[in-house]
């Protein structure tokens, strides 16, 4: 059995620093981080020098309900590259007429790559992504390999219906689940 540690929206990697400074389980731990903006690419390779003691792989793609492209707008509003997302119906002011195409890999299917025996903990902020994303880790019965998610949502920018997701969640008993907050 090994740990895993998947970080969806790494940005430039506080979560990683937080999580893992006051997880003393993840030392030595797989780490993935996932974050499709070119921007932050160069600060989480950085990081892995501070981090010797973990495997970590930095993929540079979004999570997604499937494997492939999709649109990554970038936010003009106040909240900077906090705000960049993959769904453009977020109320929040978008550049829409210049989206940058990003790679796409389906969490789901991702986590066949490990063992049902793996300790998987997952932290997604994924600016209104986790709907698609977690609805299809539900659907796809993948949530039963997950022990840990940690989910930021941003139900107050998109007209869905999160707090289904969130109460089908609360219904995985094996599942350590919990809102995700800096």
């Amino acid at each position: 059995m090994k740990t895993i540690f998947i970080d969806g929206g790494a940005r430039i990697g506080e979560s990683l620093d937080l999580y893992v400074r006051h997880q003393p389980k993840l030392l030595g731990c797989e780490i993935h981080l996932f974050e499709c903006n070119p921007s932050h690419q160069h600060t989480l390779h950085n990081l892995t020098n501070q981090y010797l003691n973990y495997n970590i792989f930095i993929h540079e793609m979004a999570l997604w309900n499937t494997t492939g492209e999709q649109n990554f707008y970038f936010s003009i509003d106040v909240w900077g590259d906090l705000g960049c997302t993959l769904d453009k119906t977020k109320r929040e002011r978008l550049d829409l007429n210049s989206p940058l195409i990003v790679k796409t890999t389906q969490l789901s299917e991702f986590l066949k790559n490990f063992d049902k025996t793996d300790y998987i903990i997952i932290k997604l902020d994924i600016e209104g992504a986790e709907w698609e994303v977690v609805s299809d880790l539900i659907d796809s019965e993948q949530i039963l390999m997950v022990d840990e998610l940690y989910v930021e949502w941003h139900d107050v920018f998109f007209d869905k219906d999160f707090s289904s997701l969130r109460n089908k969640l609360n219904e995985y008993k094996h599942l350590i689940y919990n809102t995700w907050n800096y």
